[in-house]
């Protein structure tokens, strides 16, 4: 078989290391070889020469042996030759997915972390220069030490690092093609949960079907959904109340205790009776299992199950390197297998085509959660509370993806109606109003879809007031539409709009913070980005309606 012709071998996502993973790492080693676009013979060379005919790549594999030992191999449990070969691996591994430069930089990043991080009291990777923290992520938590708290750490503030990223830089802002996944990874999530799934598949599963139905609403840091307590849900008069952990230390001016109980505050919410039912099935299915140390939520035995492994004795809580694992199992296994979806998991594309996804990390659903407080119309201070922050000016960042968010929810919606499915579990919002064939024409050359005033009733007029004060205002009434083509085409003149709102609360924020401004102020203006953004969503239905089932059916009604 030539070069040419010859196939390389087709490996899953790299889910977790242990020796067979390291033999095909090997295997497809030489297939690279034999392709011509690994240079070096032999697997075990502390230098790796690359090419991809543009340009040549060269790895070089000399880490911190003397930091290594001192300092990550009592994290990992790994040796030095041990950490190298695993390292060596995830890089070959990694070649189907990443271009020889991203992997390289990555194995810079790897560098850094050795050299530069220890596991002291003011450890922090913003101090350290790292570029690809999402494949750091992904390569950290492939390693067989997933219970070790140290780990957790460090993946935990890559992750906020990579959340940094996003709002610092705008190249790296979340583009449209990743909000559409969010909602197609809640489709796929929603429509595998209701299957008839053994207790099993549905324990391993359920932290992350869990973090999804949580997350997504409350903008929850991933240690603070992980540090659930296991009696979190109360009910009292029919109701259903959540208990989170909520993070304390944020403050410049607050000290460590290094206590949960001190590091971290409670607080309540009330949740859906779907959501408690949920949480409730999770309890019965676990109660039988050996507990956490820290008496969270969620058990481990169920995930190490998996792998036909026991629980380690260390079996503080379910980590961030676990529910990561679960996350990529559920894309590996179910997103990509059972449902057929190519999964971009780097270099994500401007648009996806039919059955393609981009992945998801664990901390996306903070900034999903932000948005939608934004987009529900969350008061400044609520929103304050529920996210964590200090003050209101944290959360200004996310202010940036907000039409590019509903232009997302707009289309999900749309679909939804279509296939005769009018709800769904990210945003409670629904549209109120929606085309309809019947109108009344206007002097103004608009049109009027009220079906009141179709029948001489002016209720819905009377209850319009325009900026200016006028009463029956038809341009403030969420039943006028301008004449036909001219309303579907304000695409711009709303994310003009949306974006002028933003940027209003922001300047609020900002003054508020520099002692000029008054929370009313900000209340305000965070009233006019609510209704912009609603308007901007039935906006973006309605024209998807109108396309779809009315070209050219529209009638007007004469009265």
């Amino acid at each position: 078989m030539n070069n040419q012709s010859k196939l390389f071998r087709k490996v899953n996502e790299v889910i977790l290391f242990d020796e067979a993973m390291i033999q095909t790492a090997k295997e497809c080693f030489k297939d690279y070889v034999e392709k011509g676009i690994i240079l070096t013979e032999k697997f075990e060379e502390d230098k790796w020469a690359t090419t991809d005919e543009y340009s040549n790549v060269g790895f070089i594999f000399n880490l911190n042996k003397f930091r290594y030992k001192r300092f990550y191999e009592p994290v990992f449990l790994l040796s030095y030759d041990e950490f190298i070969d695993y390292l060596k691996s995830f890089i070959v591994l990694s070649m189907e997915h990443h271009v020889l430069i991203s992997l390289r930089t990555f194995l810079r990043d790897i560098k850094h972390l050795i050299k530069e991080a220890s596991w002291d009291i003011d450890f922090n990777v913003e101090n350290i220069k790292i570029y690809n923290p999402a494949t750091c992520i992904d390569f950290l938590s492939t390693l067989p030490c997933l219970e070790n708290k140290e780990l957790s750490q460090l993946i935990e503030q890559l992750d906020e690092l990579l959340n940094v990223s996003y709002r610092l830089n705008t190249k790296k802002q979340r583009k449209l093609a990743q909000f559409q996944s969010y909602f197609l990874f809640n489709d796929i999530l929603s429509d595998y949960w209701a299957k008839p799934l053994s207790d099993e598949e549905r324990m391993f599963y359920y932290p992350l079907y869990l973090w999804w139905q949580i997350t997504a609403v409350v903008p929850l840091r991933p240690r603070e959904f992980l540090l659930t307590q296991r009696n979190c849900l109360t009910e009292k008069d029919g109701k259903y109340y959540l208990t989170l952990r909520r993070n304390n230390l944020k403050g410049k001016d607050k000290g460590v205790s290094h206590k949960i109980s001190d590091d971290y505050y409670l607080t309540t919410y009330e949740v859906p009776f779907k959501l408690a039912s949920e949480i409730l099935n999770y309890l019965e299915l676990t109660k039988d299992l050996s507990s956490t140390q820290l008496d969270t939520l969620f058990v481990t035995d169920s995930h190490y199950r998996k792998w036909k492994r026991v629980t380690g004795t260390k079996n503080r809580f379910l980590t961030y390197s676990n529910l990561n694992t679960i996350l990529k199992y559920f894309f590996n296994e179910i997103v990509s297998q059972q449902y057929g979806y190519f999964v971009h998991h780097i270099n994500f594309p401007d648009k996806l085509d039919e059955h393609e996804i981009n992945f998801i990390h664990i901390g996306d659903t903070r900034h999903i959660a932000m948005i939608n407080l934004i987009a529900e119309g969350a008061s400044p201070v609520t929103a304050m509370l529920l996210a964590g922050h200090d003050n209101v000016t944290t959360s200004s960042h996310y202010f940036s993806n907000l039409s590019q968010f509903i232009e997302c929810r707009s289309y999900q919606l749309y679909r939804k109606l279509t296939n005769s499915q009018t709800s769904y579990a990210i945003s409670k919002t629904k549209n109120k109003y929606t085309v309809n064939k019947d109108y009344v024409s206007l002097n103004n050359k608009g049109r009027c879809y009220s079906p009141r005033f179709a029948k001489g009733d002016y209720s819905d007029c009377l209850k319009v007031i325009s900026s200016h004060a006028e009463l029956g205002a038809c341009t403030s009434c969420p039943f006028y539409r301008k004449a036909g083509k001219d309303y579907f085409s304000m695409d711009k003149a709303f994310k003009k709009s949306i974006n002028e709102e933003a940027l209003i609360v922001d300047e609020a924020i900002k003054r508020v913070r520099a002692g000029k401004g008054n929370m009313e102020d900000i209340g305000e203006a965070l009233l006019k980005l609510k209704t912009i953004t609603h308007s901007y969503q039935e906006y973006l239905t309605e024209k998807q309606l109108a396309l779809q089932e009315f070209p050219n059916g529209e009638k007007e009604v004469h009265r």
